[in-house]
């Protein structure tokens, strides 16, 4: 039997690694088993030559991906063809795994309306919940600045300005609602 998808998305910082722990967890408490899958492991795999940011700038990085920071301090990303390239094979990758059984909860981002269409092919037949998490501004910045291991101080900022892309069957607010209240909700609703 074909597995599942629980898509979280939201802007850096929103909770959505802590969200996707915890409803694999309670997955796996139910004995279903369930990967984490994150769009961060592809942007870990791509070589520094596709990325710009700060004073790196990678001799490929116009094709790739460009973190942009504005005069205000946020980070904005600029997606070149590669870019493109590797979110569509991410896709791809998320929907096979879901394909072949097993189920998939996926922290990603929708990027704007063309990565959104991309999503939608990718995924077709596969059953899937969207989620989009958010949060203050304040509270994602005071987030961002407390985890010192982040290397995008600012993408909070950035991506918080940019309009979300996608249609989503559950929205939460991490700054308001506990971790284990979103994840109750999430899976009522994928169990339906």
């Amino acid at each position: 039997m074909p597995g599942g998808l629980i898509a979280i998305t939201g802007p850096a910082a929103a909770g959505k690694s802590t969200v996707a722990r915890t409803v694999q967890a309670e997955l796996a408490r139910r004995g279903e088993l369930w990967l984490v899958h994150e769009l961060d492991l592809f942007g870990r795999g791509l070589s520094r030559e596709w990325v710009a940011l700060g004073a790196h700038r990678g001799a490929h990085a116009h094709r790739g991906f460009v973190y942009a920071r504005a005069v205000d301090g946020s980070i904005a990303l600029e997606l070149g063809a590669d870019g493109r390239r590797v979110l569509a094979a991410f896709h791809r990758s998320v929907a096979a795994v879901a394909r072949s059984g097993v189920g998939v909860v996926c922290e990603t981002i929708v990027y704007d309306d063309e990565d959104w269409r991309d999503w939608c092919e990718a995924l077709e037949g596969v059953s899937s919940c969207w989620v989009r998490l958010g949060a203050p501004l304040a509270t994602l910045e005071e987030r961002e600045r407390a985890d010192r291991t982040r290397v995008f101080q600012g993408l909070a900022r950035g991506m918080s300005a940019r309009t979300p892309v996608g249609t989503f069957d559950v929205e939460a607010d991490t700054g308001s609602e506990e971790v284990a209240a979103i994840a109750g909700r999430i899976l009522a609703w994928n169990e339906r």
